[in-house]
């Protein structure tokens, strides 16, 4: 028969605060040793004074890039702990396991201070670039990369993959932009880690500004220009007044070109050629008005309407639903390429070039026509796309709450600033714009 004495209850909380003291090891918890033993395939490691015996494999060293001959007895050791305790009562340990859990430890500490960080390109792939930082793996993505890094070749992934090859073994300071352990999510971003550098730059360029810089590359959809430091894009549509179907008709690589800055947004120079040239559209459209009748021939169909050469000189549109007032489901089904209808002329807008016909206006009154341009005139002329700002901040404002102009002139320049999203150059172009 076994006798079990009861242990006083302040015996035995000095039995378990003693406990405490002492732990108990868990998987993946971090320890320090003393290398005791270094065999033929093993490193046995002492730990806490005696109380755990830990051994390291010769194969685990080996995975972590660590030759065996690294350590000699008396060494200071720390590993994550793989098992407890097997069979044998030992702790197995890793070496490599404790690399990685305090590289991410360290990543963590990183990406809640956005803190730059130095991050190795392993590889690069069509989506963008792996790189390792701290020992861990993450991946940035082409977007993430300063303009002076994007890719100038358009959207041929295989080309894109080219050029990215060329920064594998570099090292970029890069800021962490996602960051989950669990799923071993490590997301990295060149150009966040450039922004302070890119705002303090463009500090004294304002919106407007004529500048000389070279051509640093062209692509499908337009035309990158460096100033220094400094590089920004001319997109497609702000080349030439006329319409534009390959930027490297207008530009090459080396070309020196004056440009006028439109837009700071980000860390990105919205630059334009065209305004800095006459628009002949408007000495084309001056003898042109609203309800005036024209003669057109048609130059090309599309799905949602037909292109006409009028009074050949200028391009207009006939959209779908002014083709009849019967349901069109085919343009085809009304007119045909060569056809030389008269039309009338519902809309002249001089900012997009747009110059609307119509097909089925000419059964209706003149009156009607212009009654009910008008009205779309005084409907847009309160919508805040009028306003010339860039398509983001349009969309900025609405999330706000601000669908036209008028909301906007009732709210303050502090307000205005207030709004979410919307920093002080953002705020200068919106004041400046409802001047």
């Amino acid at each position: 028969m076994v006798t079990i004495k009861t242990t006083p209850s302040g015996k035995m909380a000095e039995l378990l605060d003693k406990a405490g003291v002492l732990g108990v090891l868990k998987t993946s918890d971090l320890v320090e040793g003393e290398v005791t033993t270094v065999s033929g395939n093993r490193v046995w490691v002492d730990i806490d004074a005696g109380r755990f015996v830990g051994v390291i494999s010769s194969r685990e060293l080996a995975e972590a890039g660590i030759s065996m001959p690294d350590y000699k007895i008396g060494d200071k050791v720390t590993a994550s702990v793989v098992e407890p305790e097997n069979d044998e009562g030992v702790v197995i340990l890793s070496v490599r396991e404790a690399l990685k859990n305090k590289g991410w430890s360290t990543l963590e500490e990183k990406f809640t201070s956005k803190e730059i960080v130095k991050a190795k390109v392993i590889e690069a792939n069509r989506g963008g670039l792996i790189m390792e930082a701290g020992g861990i793996r993450g991946f940035m993505p082409v977007s993430q990369l300063t303009p002076a890094h994007y890719p100038r070749v358009g959207n041929d992934k295989d080309e894109i993959l080219s050029k990215l090859t060329k920064f594998e073994n570099q090292m970029l300071d890069v800021v962490i932009i996602g960051f989950d352990k669990i799923i071993n999510k490590l997301i990295f971003s060149e150009r966040a880690a450039k922004q302070d550098e890119f705002d303090e730059m463009t500090a004294k360029i304002q919106i407007g500004e004529i500048l000389t810089g070279k051509v640093s590359g062209v692509v499908d959809f337009g035309i990158f220009v460096s100033f220094g430091a400094l590089e920004g894009l001319i997109h497609i549509s702000e080349i030439s007044w006329d319409k534009v179907q390959d930027p490297r008709e207008f530009a090459k690589v080396g070309d020196k070109v004056q440009v006028q800055v439109i837009g700071i947004e980000g860390d990105k120079i919205s630059l334009s050629m065209k305004r800095l040239l006459e628009d002949q559209w408007l000495s084309l459209i001056k003898d042109y008005k609203v309800g005036q009748v024209v003669k057109g021939e048609i130059m090309q169909i599309m799905p949602f309407g037909v292109f006409v050469k009028v009074d050949d000189k200028i391009d207009g549109l006939i959209h779908i639903s002014e083709l009849s007032f019967d349901h069109v489901t085919d343009p085809t089904e009304v007119v045909k390429v060569g056809d030389k209808p008269e039309l009338k002329v519902i809309d002249i807008e001089p900012e997009s070039h747009r110059f609307g016909l119509s097909l089925k206006a000419m059964q209706m009154p003149a009156d009607a026509v212009i009654t009910a341009t008008t009205k779309k005139k005084s409907s847009s002329a309160s919508n805040l796309s009028t306003m010339g700002l860039s398509d983001a901040l349009v969309r900025k404002l609405k999330e706000a709450g601000i669908q036209n102009v008028s909301d906007l002139k009732n709210k303050s320049a502090d307000e205005i600033k207030a709004i979410k999203g919307i920093g002080e150059k953002s705020a200068a172009k919106i004041i400046e714009a409802l001047k």
